[in-house]
């Protein structure tokens, strides 16, 4: 006879728990991945501001083109640096880059979304890209430590 009964799956918080407590792991831990995962987005988010400025203000496009330039820009910078620092990923951009495009391309609907609905509804565009930016970034953290760069 067999045992036909399943292990409760673990919590993600306990999962979460486990995986910073490991410190055997060859990359960074949970803790140093989310620090890391932090001053990846400033660089980013810095970039991305100042190219939708740029462009927008200074250039006078449009702001939907701007959002996303400013967005492409910060792409370059984000997906190097959380590459290669952030979660030190040792699998090949074959491997990385399809996943990352694909959530990518989910940051750039969802982004263009929020910061033209919510500019048109009254809020300053870049308060609209604060709301774009934080309703993206949970997401992106465990996609990318997850899913994207796990290896």
């Amino acid at each position: 006879m067999t045992d036909d009964r399943v292990a409760p799956a673990a919590s993600p918080v306990a999962v979460l728990v486990a995986e910073s407590q490991d410190h055997s792991a060859a990359r960074p831990s949970l803790i140093a991945s989310l620090i890391r995962f932090a001053v990846t987005g400033f660089a980013s988010l810095g970039t991305d501001f100042a190219i939708l400025y740029a462009l927008y203000k200074g250039a006078g496009i449009s702001l939907s083109l701007a959002t996303i330039v400013g967005l492409a820009g910060a792409v370059v910078v984000n997906y190097t640096l959380n590459r290669n620092w952030t979660f030190q990923a040792r699998a090949s951009h074959g491997g990385t880059l399809p996943r990352y495009a694909l959530l990518v391309g989910v940051n750039v609907v969802t982004t263009v979304v929020i910061v033209d609905g919510l500019t048109h509804a009254g809020l300053y565009f870049l308060w609209s890209k604060v709301v774009a930016v934080a309703v993206n970034a949970t997401i992106n953290f465990t996609s990318s430590r997850y899913w994207i760069f796990k290896h």
